[in-house]
């Protein structure tokens, strides 16, 4: 049973766009509060009904205590939690670890699309892993050193370059930066292999994977095998780095996802709805 969960929601302060809600799934070592800087309300604004929360043990949600325990099954019920209260079918979008979230919710839950930015594998990690070491050792080494002592100044100027574009301002950088958190080892080792993604391209949403053309985190070759893995259209941005719902140019990404929910969701509900009329 998931503990008390932090919760925030957005709703259009005009015609709703489109009546399914949107579900938000943030990445490891942060929380809710990496929708709530620009994507919560501004996808309300754009019509949708929103909704992000902090997974058990990350920001003001319960469990902090056994965070490190905490596995990717945890995480899932987490969403489960969430959703039931919804009543209907959500979008889902989920960032990095979150993406894994919603792949594993998938098994056995269905969802009306999902979006998977920057997000791990259904492999896991294993790959990116790799690629990183090999071609990037420095910033491997501060990704161990992020988890061991969390959000340390000495890592923020690697980490920073990885996470954020360059032109992102110095101060609102260091902010967000010093909100990061360690993250489940039990989890991590989950995407590591621990507990993979098991799901037929035959019982899916229709989904978008959309990366980072320069990612070094998640490398670009590691969002079109997903991609290709799960039958999901494909998106590269440039200018933007992996946190890219933080980034300067986050809204490169907020309107690629939301030009595909229009041309793959919206206008279908709405050719539905005029044939019932009819």
């Amino acid at each position: 049973m998931s503990p008390e969960l932090e919760i925030f929601r957005r709703s259009p302060s005009d015609k709703p766009k489109c009546k399914t809600p949107v579900v938000f799934v943030h990445g490891a070592f942060t929380g809710a509060w990496c929708w709530n800087e620009h994507f919560l309300t501004w996808f309300a604004d754009q019509g949708f009904e929103t909704i992000s929360f902090s997974l058990r043990g990350h920001g003001g949600s319960g469990g902090r205590e056994l965070r490190s325990l905490a596995s990717i099954d945890d995480y899932v019920e987490d969403l489960e939690t969430v959703v039931d209260t919804l009543g209907q079918k959500p979008i889902l979008i989920g960032h990095s670890m979150g993406g894994y979230i919603i792949q594993k919710y998938l098994e056995k839950h269905k969802a009306t699309a999902a979006v998977l930015m920057a997000s791990v594998p259904p492999e896991g990690l294993l790959a990116s892993n790799t690629m990183m070491a090999m071609a990037q050792p420095d910033l491997y080494l501060q990704m161990f050193w992020l988890q061991a002592i969390g959000p340390h100044t000495l890592l923020r100027d690697r980490l920073g370059r990885a996470m954020l574009s360059p032109d992102i301002a110095e101060d609102e950088g260091m902010i967000y930066f010093g909100r990061l958190e360690t993250e489940s080892h039990r989890a991590l080792m989950d995407m590591m292999g621990g507990n993979p993604v098991f799901l037929s391209q035959t019982d899916l949403p229709p989904m978008l994977a959309i990366g980072a053309r320069n990612d070094e985190i998640i490398q670009s070759e590691v969002v079109n095998h997903t991609a290709r893995r799960l039958g999901a259209d494909c998106v590269l941005l440039d200018n933007i780095a992996h946190a890219m719902m933080l980034d300067a140019n986050w809204e490169k990404a907020a309107i690629s996802i939301v030009e595909w929910l229009e041309k793959h969701l919206i206008e279908k509900q709405d050719n539905t709805t005029k044939k019932s009329a009819a």
